[in-house]
């Protein structure tokens, strides 16, 4: 889980502390860029300082992070591998590439 700070004041009232996108990079494993497109494409909040600047919250990271959250489903059947046409000239094994084309050649030039 995130680490939460908090600063005490003279009235001792907590005030949570913004984090930077180089520090929601890093818990999310992601770059600062990628935390910067995350928020153009509104799969992520943010507080907006400046037009420069975005802080974000705790609770915004987690409530990404719960976003894109699956549950793995056991019962899942394993995938087909998938089937690709067969290669053109025919089935041939990997000793005879090439030979047909040799002798091909070879009958041309006598």
């Amino acid at each position: 889980m995130i680490e939460q700070h908090s600063e005490n004041h003279g009235d001792s009232s907590s005030i949570e502390r913004l984090l930077t996108a180089s520090r929601v990079a890093c818990i999310l494993g992601v770059s600062p860029k990628t935390v910067h497109k995350l928020v153009r494409e509104r799969k992520m909040s943010c507080v907006q300082v400046t037009a420069r600047e975005r802080r974000f919250t705790h609770e915004q990271v987690q409530e990404y992070i719960r976003s894109q959250s699956t549950e793995v489903r056991v019962d899942k059947k394993v995938p087909r591998a998938v089937q690709s046409p067969p290669k053109k000239g025919g089935a041939k094994s990997a000793g005879d590439v090439g030979t047909d084309l040799v002798k091909e050649i070879r009958s041309l030039c006598r």
